[in-house]
């Protein structure tokens, strides 16, 4: 994997990452909820992006496009997910705004071999703190996708293994800070599957 360029230094204080922030078990049970859905509950990601049936969200809240078949509640099996993941985050990045933050929304994307998401920024009707876990369909493959976050001519690169957390928030989250997710490996077996955790700004 290629090394980040030198970043700027709210890059590296606003972004963190926690190496096996969940539990095997709520990662068994994560990716065993996700093998029982329907072809039908993924649908495209649009707005210049892949095309590709790789998206499910779940929130009250609309934002871009929506689906039949996306719920307006986090399902419990993920939302344990997410707040281990919080919980191993939490000390890892004190500036952020977690007093405001409690899951209610989910969006879920998987990603094949050589498919990413482009650099863009998030909706700042959301409190301006993510979480993301990442989860693989292969996590012995040796193959590990990537977050790439970037400002002006700066950038940072997180590695994002199986089981792996991230957080960005605050001048990370927004405008003119942008975020992706880089394009995986050609020697990438099934899926790896990206879970971001967030909180609406009411």
């Amino acid at each position: 994997m290629e090394p980040s360029p030198p970043s700027s230094s709210f890059l590296k204080d606003d972004t963190c990452l926690v190496p096996h922030a969940v539990s095997r078990d709520s990662a068994r049970i994560a990716l065993a909820w996700i093998k029982k859905l329907p072809d039908h509950a993924w649908s495209a990601v649009v707005q210049g992006r892949s095309k590709d049936r790789s998206r499910i969200k779940f929130s009250a809240q609309r934002f871009y496009n929506t689906a039949p078949s996306w719920d307006k509640r986090v399902p419990p099996e993920l939302l344990v997910l997410g707040e281990e993941a919080v919980e191993a985050v939490r000390s890892r990045a004190p500036g952020a705004p977690w007093d405001n933050f409690e899951i209610d929304t989910l969006v879920l994307n998987r990603y094949s071999k050589g498919k990413g998401v482009a650099a863009h920024t998030d909706p700042d009707t959301w409190v301006p703190l993510v979480v993301g876990v990442t989860l693989y369909d292969n996590p012995e493959g040796g193959v590990v996708s990537a977050m790439r976050f970037t400002h002006d001519r700066d950038a940072l690169t997180l590695p994002t293994p199986h089981r792996s957390a991230y957080v960005f928030h605050s001048r990370a989250y927004a405008e003119p800070a942008k975020h992706a997710r880089k394009p995986c490996s050609r020697g990438l077996q099934g899926y790896v599957y990206s879970f971001t955790f967030r909180s609406y700004a009411a």
